[in-house]
């Protein structure tokens, strides 16, 4: 009898070491998928880490908006209300209050629910629980923030800052998994941890998630990233291309992705876009962002180096004009060259080199005489335009010069020429408005959505249908809630609330 149950426990243990044999058997296949969700990168290093993301009133404010119960829970043990453990343990263990949050819905639903059981308080994140069996030492809402917070900080990250601890030359967890090392998970998906905190989290839970397996659905990862991209992936949702500056202060930055670029000057400024285009913001948003490389020059502007090279700026880069000559015969006026140094030019990047070759190096707007067709030719190749709502949006004031279709013909045709960056843009038979951010579409869901960031319904350019179309669409925008923008706080903790001080000193090592 002994024999045979060993034999058994044998064949399920073989089962839990070797995914493969579960996904051989057919016994794993997906409940849920979404394009965007990559399992190798769950979330950045910094998510995890950005201790400082939200402050105690922002949690308070972020669960009783949620509708759960975390905002009156009182933890019987350490006698401290639920959003404060949160924020202590965030700033004794360095920890993301967020990521807290977002562990507490993915476990035990606690951030929604409206009547959760004392054992999903109890169990508040899974902690040292396993195959439905947990450690008893861990019982409690504060004990389990603060276990999953230790072992994430000091347990897990503090072994993925060691490189070749647990295998050569990788960053591994005490799990063997490893930052750009290939893992079968417990549902059988084969995962290549990107970076440590994705690492961390296949460590805490080593399942995939999204995946149905012969216990039913198991939510795991997925589940965690759909959490968290809901919540606070997007709370900076200006799209590049937006020009934004704090109130009160003259300075203006160019959004590129999660980086705000400044602008050195007036002139760099004004030569690239319109001060009507300015949202003015609270200074909060704009922390959010990273510091971005500073734009520097006005554009077309000729700068000469300390060897005497002379740089054309266009856009974000310096083209080099091959010789006096063609600086002569392009039209170019030396009085307007600007000493620069190394130092200036530091960070830029350099364009093609301007030739005798290279037609309308600044860019101008031709149109062919017998159709009337408009292309931007810059640098002897043509771009077509589609629209004349996009030469008044993208080029305004320029001349356009028109010309025999054999000059056109001379030139190459490039892509064709899209909305610049931050334009509200329509067709004119559809309702659904759009700004335009790295040449994509994205669609602003409703009204609310439009008005709470700030855009002006003056500032709609209607125009055809194939205007529109010809930008791929992203993802729709929402209504951007500022309400939990990363501020400063306090370096002392406020005298009004007591320091939670563990009842256990017991520092066994959960399964987890």
């Amino acid at each position: 009898m002994n024999l045979k149950k060993n034999i058994i426990i044998l064949a399920l243990f073989s089962l839990f070491i070797n995914p493969e044999a579960i996904l051989a058997q057919g016994l794993v296949s997906f409940y849920e998928t979404n394009d965007k969700f990559n399992p190798n990168y769950l979330i950045s290093d910094i998510d995890l880490t950005d201790y400082n993301a939200l402050t105690l009133e922002q949690i308070k404010q972020f669960v009783i908006a949620k509708g759960g119960t975390l905002a009156i829970y009182i933890d019987p043990a350490a006698n401290l209300p639920a959003y404060w453990i949160i924020w202590q343990t965030s700033q004794e263990f360095k920890i993301n209050p967020k990521f807290i949050l977002a562990m507490l819905q993915k476990e035990q639903g606690l951030v929604t629910d409206p009547a959760p059981t004392p054992n999903q308080y109890d169990w508040a994140v899974g902690y040292s629980c396993y195959g439905g069996l947990c450690l008893e030492i861990y019982r409690g809402f504060a004990k389990q923030v603060r276990a999953m917070a230790d072992k994430f900080i000091n347990g897990y990250l503090a072994d993925l800052n060691a490189l070749g601890k647990y295998k050569d030359n990788y960053f591994c967890t005490f799990t063997k998994w490893c930052v750009n090392d290939l893992k079968i998970s417990q549902d059988a998906q084969t995962i290549v941890p990107q970076n440590k905190a994705t690492a961390a989290l296949y460590t805490y839970n080593p399942y995939r998630g999204g995946t149905l397996t012969d216990n039913g659905k198991v939510g795991a990862n997925y589940n965690f990233w759909k959490i968290w991209n809901s919540w606070f992936a997007a709370l900076v949702l200006r799209p590049s291309g937006s020009l934004l500056k704090a109130a009160g202060d003259a300075k203006v930055y160019l959004i590129a992705g999660d980086t705000k670029r400044p602008f050195a000057n007036f002139s760099a400024f004004i030569t690239r876009y319109n001060p009507a285009d300015i949202l003015t913001v609270a200074q909060a948003e704009l922390d959010q962002y990273q510091a971005g490389r500073e734009i520097k020059f006005a554009q077309y502007s000729l700068l000469k180096d300390e060897a005497g090279s002379v740089f054309l700026a266009v856009d974000d880069s310096l083209r080099k004009i091959d010789s006096p000559e063609v600086f002569r015969t392009l039209g170019f006026n030396p009085e307007e060259v600007g000493q620069v140094t190394g130092a200036d030019l530091a960070g830029i990047s350099f364009g093609p080199v301007i030739t005798l070759a290279a037609s309308y190096p600044t860019g101008a707007l031709i149109q062919d005489a017998s159709n009337g067709g408009v292309y931007y030719v810059q640098s002897g190749i043509k771009y077509p335009i589609f629209a004349k709502e996009i030469i008044k949006v993208n080029y305004p004031g320029r001349k356009i010069i028109s010309v025999h279709p054999k000059e056109l013909d001379k030139y190459p045709k490039g892509d064709a020429i899209l909305f610049k960056d931050g334009t509200l843009v329509k067709a004119k038979d559809n309702p659904q408005v759009y700004v335009v951010a790295a040449r994509k579409k994205l669609p602003i869901a409703d009204e609310a959505s439009f008005i709470s960031r700030g855009y002006d319904w003056s500032k709609i350019v209607e125009t055809s249908a194939a205007a529109v179309e010809i930008l791929p669409t992203g993802e729709t925008l929402q209504v951007l809630d500022l309400s939990l923008l990363k501020i400063n706080i306090p370096t002392s903790t406020p005298i009004f609330m007591p320091t939670y001080t563990p009842t256990s000193t017991a520092t066994s090592t959960p399964i987890n």
